[in-house]
């Protein structure tokens, strides 16, 4: 049986979108108000063609323009992967019960360096990006870097009153003033694997009954498509964004809560996993979790708090 998760939360609480954007600009602010943008676009204005984790594609020209390499790709990867507690031990233990499928917005050399780190067998699918492909100018290269500074510079883009100062000078760099520079090339390139494409790979595997585990907006689809098929949505430590669209919460420090969760409902569904709830399990028995099947306001509020907690800057971003 297939089992179905995202990568950065549920397993490793690293976000290396987020870690390559400190890396190369040192600029917290740049990142962030490109994670808000792409929250904005498929959330508010649901842009025609644009799906929640674009941000990847948002991000590469910039990784391009910096002239990030594959080999600092790997070396920033290994270097600052922190896994959610217990994550190797849960692995080996999910692994005597599924055939695992990542399917993870990360690009795909961060996430096939960190899977070999604790032992992934199962099948990866990630984004593509080789940012050594490109030959591009160096004035092109600097006109974008001094974009970074700018777009730092914008207000924050709050999805229930967005800056519109903010969302228009985006708006005017990515789909006015890019699609006239070569860094056209590299955002047609990469084809993130984002909310809808997560749904689309998870359909393919062709199972009829899905366990699906994420924590963000990438990951609604994915959870729908759970749902649908009578399955398991789980959020591990969700923001709103993935608790909204999931028909479980989990909240840990421990990767064996979702893995005991997702066993449970496996070999016994819902009445399994309530018996988990009410009878636990000694690899719990020091470990700090919780399992909701109704997701309140009480339940966000538990479930972001964990988040922020275990993955930091990284775990305020949709």
């Amino acid at each position: 049986m297939h089992l179905f998760t995202d990568w950065e939360g549920p397993w490793i609480v690293t976000d290396i979108a987020y870690e390559l954007s400190l890396a190369m600009f040192n600029n917290r602010g740049f990142f962030e108000r490109l994670s808000q943008y792409d929250d904005y676009l498929a959330y508010v204005e649901k842009r025609p063609g644009y799906q929640a984790g674009d941000t990847l594609k948002l991000l590469a020209p910039f990784l391009v323009a910096a002239e990030l390499t594959r080999e600092e790709m790997e070396r920033i990867s290994e270097q600052t992967a922190s896994f959610v507690g217990d994550a190797e031990e849960a692995m080996r233990l999910l692994q005597k019960s599924f055939h695992p499928v990542v399917i993870s917005t990360s690009y795909t050399i961060y996430l096939e360096k960190t899977a070999r780190m604790i032992g992934v067998s199962g099948h990866l699918h990630g984004t593509p990006f080789d940012p050594e492909k490109y030959e591009i100018g160096g004035s092109w290269k600097r006109w974008l870097i001094e974009k970074v500074d700018e777009i730092a510079c914008l207000n924050d883009i709050e999805l229930d009153s967005p800056d519109m100062k903010s969302i228009d000078y985006l708006n005017n760099l990515f789909w006015k003033e890019m699609p006239e520079t070569p860094f056209w090339k590299v955002m047609q390139d990469v084809k993130v694997v984002g909310s809808r494409r997560k749904r689309e790979i998870a359909e393919s595997y062709g199972d009829r009954r899905v366990i699906a585990i994420g924590d963000s907006i990438s990951d609604i689809e994915m959870f729908d498509y759970a749902r649908e098929s009578g399955g398991l949505a789980m959020s591990f430590n969700g923001n709103e964004f993935a608790l909204r669209h999931a028909n479980l919460a989990v909240i840990s420090e421990s990767a064996f809560a979702e893995v005991l969760v997702a066993v449970a409902f496996a070999e016994r569904g819902w009445d399994g996993v309530s018996e988990l709830a009410e009878n636990g399990h000694p690899l719990l028995d020091s470990i700090k979790w919780e399992i909701h099947t109704e997701i309140d306001e009480w339940v966000i509020e538990k479930s972001i708090r964990m988040r922020k907690r275990l993955r930091g800057k990284a775990g305020e971003l949709g």
